[in-house]
């Protein structure tokens, strides 16, 4: 059997990149580290493989957290809470539970098509929930707990001004 995953000084920068990045994707994490992808592509699958870090492809980009870190839940909200437009929704509906998608829209400046888009992933993932009243949909977040902590403990990696603006 093999030593430990961690051996490696840059395997251990990277670890602890992700650790204060979580759900970060692969590209990124090249970009921040200024790796070249075959590189990292090599040493992201030790980590995985020795079971240091878990790999996440359910939202279009692999994401990367620290294995034992987090639960799948908190895996889930943090792949959508690094997107910018569904953090933006998500923020909006923490301080409007329960608004319907034309209130939603009111607030931002992409279209109804794409609002429409990111309502139905957000609603496929769990992290919204959607009560259904005749013909009227109203949005909430599942688990605003758990979404208001992850967005108090990462804000800084979040990088988006409307997080600091409402956390």
């Amino acid at each position: 059997m093999r030593g430990d995953p961690l051996d490696l000084p840059l395997r251990k920068r990277i670890a602890e990149y992700i650790r204060r990045n979580p759900g970060v994707h692969f590209r990124q994490i090249s970009r921040d580290l200024d790796l070249a992808i075959g590189q990292l592509d090599f040493h992201m699958n030790a980590l995985v493989k020795g079971e240091v870090l878990v790999k996440e492809s359910g939202t279009g980009n692999a994401r990367f957290y620290v294995r034992d870190k987090f639960s799948k839940d908190e895996r889930k909200a943090m792949s959508i809470l690094r997107r910018e437009i569904p953090r933006g929704i998500v923020l909006y509906l923490l301080d409007n539970p329960g608004s319907g998608p034309s209130k939603i829209l009111g607030n931002f400046t992409f279209t109804s098509a794409t609002m429409s888009y990111h309502l139905r992933r957000l609603e496929k993932t769990g992290v919204l929930r959607v009560d259904q009243d005749g013909r009227e949909r109203h949005y909430f977040v599942d688990d605003p707990e758990l979404v208001e902590s992850l967005l108090i403990l990462y804000r800084s990696t979040l990088m988006d001004t409307i997080v600091e603006k409402v956390y």
